[in-house]
């Protein structure tokens, strides 16, 4: 598997060996570039940890980093979106 984090939704659903079709219909991990949808690898495997009752907790820095990202994404559109 790739070690790239934005992920396309038909590798999300590979990623998670679940049709595309679900993987467009989850409400967590995906992120919005300009028109363009991506799903974060680290969001993605942090929600499963939930559900699997893992504690991601231990990585204050990662979540912290992650919510930084998307603030970043979401006050700059016009960057994210690229060329």
């Amino acid at each position: 598997m790739t070690d790239q984090r934005l992920l396309t939704e038909q590798e999300a659903a590979a990623y998670l060996a679940l049709p595309a079709a679900t993987v467009r219909k989850l409400p967590f991990g995906h992120v919005r570039l300009g028109s363009r949808h991506r799903y974060d690898r680290k969001a993605l495997d942090a929600h499963l940890d939930r559900l699997a009752g893992l504690d991601s907790s231990q990585e204050p820095n990662v979540n912290k980093a992650d919510a930084d990202l998307a603030r970043f994404i979401a006050d700059h559109p016009d960057v994210a979106r690229g060329p």
